[in-house]
């Protein structure tokens, strides 16, 4: 696995700002979801790939959400960082 170095983002939004970061990440997270069901018919790369970058963009969606609620950083980076391994890899086609 390669090492590669976390970036921390701090970030002060206005409400039109914060909903059209929140929006990008829904739709992000949508149009990788529907590459798990391509996958799942054949098509690109293992459906189980697609699955955990979709479980990755809502968990940065979710984190996202408690930071603007007010939620400690360290802890949503805590809860982030069990999500998201150091790198990844591409499964073999």
């Amino acid at each position: 696995m390669l090492n590669t170095q976390r970036k921390d983002i701090h970030l002060s939004l206005s409400p039109d700002q914060y909903d059209d970061l929140t929006s990008a990440l829904e739709t992000h997270r949508d149009g990788l979801q529907q590459f798990v069901k391509e996958s799942a018919l054949g098509f690109g790369l293992e459906t189980s790939y697609w699955s955990h970058r979709v479980a990755e963009v809502q968990g940065l969606l979710e984190a996202v959400h408690r930071l603007a609620a007010g939620e400690s950083p360290d802890a949503v980076k805590h809860d982030l960082q069990k999500l998201s391994p150091e790198s990844h890899e591409h499964p073999p086609s």
